[in-house]
């Protein structure tokens, strides 16, 4: 008790979880740099097709960078609900894709950074600059005025994309072995590839 009578309150520490995830601090600077180039990249690339495409393919290009969006975000979510102990069993049954399934768990906080933030802010920046192409050329093409055109694309696009990450977290989250299964399958497939 202290000098008002009043009982002290006990300090209760919570316990770190047991983990094999690895992290590293050089992982910022590589994500910063790469971060860099690849919205360079990207966006000089969408906007030279977006230069020589019909204004159709140009709404198919901008829903399949939303769709990767999330395609991304349900990986990197997944990668972080995953367990690694079912791996292991497979792995000593020498299993195509538990090592590397493993491998994936265990570099957990830079594969989900990678997928949810640096591959879908990317993906942001490029649907945003996707969108603006493509009202300008609808305002070209109809006469259009106004700033209704901008509201409701732009609105759209960050409804499917706030909605399909919504949708996907859930998936993700239920099966997240699965879906670092298939990654795990995929990066198995891919090194045996190199080796042929």
């Amino acid at each position: 008790m202290d000098k008002s009578g009043i009982p002290k309150r006990k300090k209760f520490k919570v316990p770190r979880p047991d983990s094999n995830v690895s992290t590293s601090h050089k992982w910022t600077v590589i994500v910063l740099l790469l971060s860099f180039i690849l919205s360079v990249f990207f966006s000089f690339i969408t906007s030279a097709a977006m230069q020589s495409i019909t204004i159709f393919f140009a709404f198919i290009l901008l829903l399949v960078i939303i769709a990767v969006n999330i395609l991304f975000d349900m990986v990197g979510t997944a990668v972080q609900s995953a367990e690694e102990k079912p791996f292991h069993s497979l792995a000593s049954r020498k299993v195509p894709g538990a090592r590397e399934s493993i491998s994936v768990i265990r570099h957990a906080p830079q594969l989900a950074n990678m997928c949810c933030d640096v591959i879908g802010d990317i993906a942001g920046i490029i649907s945003g600059a996707t969108t603006a192409l493509i009202v300008t050329e609808l305002v070209a093409m109809f006469e259009l005025k106004g700033m209704l055109p901008s509201l409701i694309l732009t609105g759209l696009v960050g409804a499917l994309t706030i909605g399909g990450k919504a949708m996907s977290k859930g998936i993700s989250m239920q099966n997240g072995n699965s879906i670092v299964f298939i990654v795990g399958k995929m990066m198995y497939f891919f090194r045996h590839l190199k080796k042929h």
